[in-house]
């Protein structure tokens, strides 16, 4: 162990004749030619006492006594020599190798008794004393070769305070925004808003280098290199003294591990795992059968713990020379990789089951070579039209669909884009990128329109010109309406603007209370609905006013057939006259807090579909409030039912339903995998998308 590269290494450093020096040679001659163990250790630690060591020396003498620890499985001793190499090295390279060691050491032994106490070595500031003066801040780590400890404070910034004399040297301001930080030996990274920034602390606190990126969900840095993983998928390799992009590539992955020397790679809770050369090469891929926890990685294997209890152990630095060929037998396959698509393909069509199926559905999503025929038999299985994989990034679960012209439209906010696939093959089309400039959310859908809001800003951006154009808001913005070529904001504080489309030019702007503003559109114009007061904003009648005595909250507002609909936090639905000036009709109330609510006509009535948080879904008549049926719901993510003719969709566990409007009884069963699935008619089709990343089309 001892006469590797480590040996090599310290043979390379300069040797100055000194006595110090000396004792050095003599033990590192020991060692490589005698092996004596013992007179070594004896001859270091003579050097370490000597009064005239210098550092360099002293760097030698410890490294060689930390290897020595490590031979003699002395974990202690090798921390207490690694902490030394990590605090005085002036390489870079030097201390993160001491660092990682110090760590991995850490990891293989959690808790180590010293000095009558128990150390956790995973978290070394543990036993760094907070200092007074930042007992509001979260400790954040420490900068090795610095020789600062870094906190994260609530006056939105990060103080840099020297650990030799406690002085507090930099000052990094951040924006008023959840800000995550990231440090590397001399420099840290500062994610906020949207933007990683870099900054080197080399020769004191350089100006930052912005990188743009999405939300960060991993960063590791690996010599004089970091990898910095995004909620996109994208993986971008910076220098870790400039903070450039050097390379980048495409990963399916959510957290980053260490495969072996030379490698980077990336997993994802449902199994499947990603490695790269350190220069972002693609090199294999692999499927675990089985949802991963947490992963360890030793020299050239690591153990995937996964969520049902068992582990699997995957030697990464040889998968590749032993991929096994497709002809293999099922058993060979699922022996070499649990989660192999093909295998599971096999066995769902011999046993026609629905596990089999389902693993052979999302582990064949990473597999372009045969997933086209999975996909098209699965569809045919199930009754689809088509089934497609639906690559949003890891966090959502709930995606946003829309249609215009021959598209379909998938909203994805991790990556701020929409994805198209085909109505009628489901066949994707190019990704569009919406705007980036701040972090933008889909506020709104009118096709070929989409509004965009990040804080006080809209954006209007045209599906047709892929381009937008922004404005600032004297507030936030709550509630959107469409009208003709125009767009009407209500505010969390009260104001309603009208902004001309598409350069979302201002036309006027109002304050009609001092809450937030709900807007609706009635046969006589637009109305606005804040503290219990309906204006309207429209016709030559503009601000009339009608107040409803409503008690509570509310948290809806509709119109249907002169009807307007107020729905209050409590669960309380009241009914009001347009045509006789907000005249009360009519109230009902329900058991739970309203979720959603729409308004329909059937056979010449009025009627209210109420959806509630205790997932039951009911059938009103209105104005009387009397209740015609109730759907007790299971597994709808977000009750929001979407109605087509005289039935109406519901995703439920496991399916989407379609229940007859007059009775509420089920007619119609789509079997899906998943549950809380998002769903969208366009035609005569049903489209939904599933947290499993799948998108459906079942024809109507």
């Amino acid at each position: 162990m001892l006469r590797g590269a480590a040996v090599v290494l310290l043979l390379c450093l300069s040797a100055i004749a000194s006595p110090v020096n000396d004792r050095i040679q003599e033990a590192a001659y020991a060692l490589s030619v005698d092996a004596d163990t013992a007179k070594a250790e004896r001859l270091f630690s003579q050097a370490l006492e000597l009064s005239e060591a210098l550092v360099r020396e002293k760097l030698k003498a410890h490294l060689y006594l930390a290897k020595i620890a490590e031979a003699k499985n002395d974990t202690l001793k090798a921390l207490e020599h690694y902490a030394f190499l990590k605090n005085n090295s002036q390489s870079v390279s030097f201390a993160y190798m001491a660092a990682d060691r110090e760590k991995s050491l850490g990891a293989s032994n959690e808790k180590i008794k010293m000095a009558n106490e128990v150390r956790n070595w995973d978290a070394p500031l543990s036993q760094v004393k907070k200092d007074e003066r930042f007992l509001e801040c979260d400790m954040e780590g420490e900068l090795y070769l610095a020789q600062h400890i870094v906190y994260k404070c609530p006056d939105n910034s990060l103080h840099l305070v020297s650990k030799k004399d406690g002085t507090r040297t930099w000052n990094i301001p951040f924006v008023d925004k959840p800000a995550k930080v990231f440090l590397t030996l001399d420099g840290l990274f500062l994610y906020c808003e949207n933007a990683l920034y870099f900054y080197s602390l080399g020769s004191g606190l350089d100006f930052p280098v912005r990188i743009s990126t999405f939300d960060v969900l991993d960063v590791k840095d690996i010599g004089d290199k970091i990898y910095v993983l995004d909620i996109s998928g994208n993986i971008s390799l910076l220098n870790k003294n400039s903070g450039k992009i050097v390379a980048t590539a495409k990963s399916d992955g959510e957290k980053f591990f260490k495969p072996g020397i030379g490698l980077i790679g990336t997993y994802q809770k449902s199994g499947g795992i990603s490695v790269f050369d350190t220069l972002l090469n693609n090199l294999w891929d692999y499927q675990i059968d089985g949802e991963i926890d947490t992963a360890i990685a030793s020299a050239d294997s690591v153990i995937f713990y996964l969520q049902n209890g068992t582990a699997e152990i995957l030697y990464t630095r040889h998968y590749q020379k032993l991929t096994a060929r497709d002809n293999s037998p099922v058993d060979s396959l699922l022996a070499f990789e649990s989660g192999n698509a093909l295998a599971w393909y096999n066995i769902a069509t011999q046993k026609d089951s629905d596990a089999a199926w389902k693993r052979a559905v999302i582990y064949g999503a990473r597999k372009h070579e045969f997933s086209s025929i999975i996909f098209t038999d699965y569809a045919s299985r199930i009754g689809a039209k088509w089934v497609k994989y639906l690559p949003v990034s890891s966090t959502i679960s709930y995606p946003r669909m829309f249609g215009e012209g021959n598209w379909l439209f998938v909203y994805d906010d991790g990556s701020q884009s929409l994805l198209k696939f085909s109505l009628e093959t489901g066949a994707a089309g190019s990704e569009i990128f919406l705007p980036k400039e701040k972090k933008y959310t889909l506020a709104n859908d009118y096709p070929p329109w989409l509004i965009l809001s990040s804080s006080y800003w809209l954006s209007l951006f045209s599906l047709k010109e892929q381009s937008s154009s922004s404005i600032e808001m004297p507030g936030v913005p709550f509630s959107y309406l469409r009208n003709r070529d125009s767009i009407y904001v209500g505010l969390l504080n009260g104001f309603v603007l009208k902004c001309i489309a598409p350069k979302m030019r201002l036309d006027w702007s109002r304050k009609v209370s001092s809450a937030q503003v709900f807007l609706s559109r009635g046969e006589m114009g637009v109305y606005s609905l804040s503290q219990g007061k309906a204006t309207l904003l429209s016709s030559e009648n503009a601000g009339n006013t009608f107040d409803l005595s409503l008690s509570g909250a509310v948290s809806d507002f509709k119109f249907k057939n002169g009807l307007f609909a107020v729905v209050s936090d409590g669960g309380k639905v009241q009914f009001f006259s347009e045509a006789e000036l907000f005249k009360p009709l009519g109230a009902f109330s329900v058991s739970s807090q309203v979720i959603s609510i729409e308004l329909l006509e059937m056979d010449e009535k009025n009627y209210a579909l109420v959806g509630e948080t205790n997932q039951n879904l009911s059938l009103y008549e209105v104005p009387s409030g009397d209740r015609i049926w109730t759907f007790k719901s299971k597994g709808s993510a977000a009750m929001q039912p979407v109605l087509h003719g005289s039935r109406v969709w519901l995703d439920q566990d496991g399916s989407v339903v379609a229940l007859d409007m007059k009775t509420g009884k089920i007619i119609k069963k789509h079997s899906i995998f998943g549950s809380g699935a998002s769903i969208s008619i366009q035609g005569n089709t049903l489209y939904c998308a599933t947290p499993e990343k799948l998108l459906y089309a079942f024809p109507l």
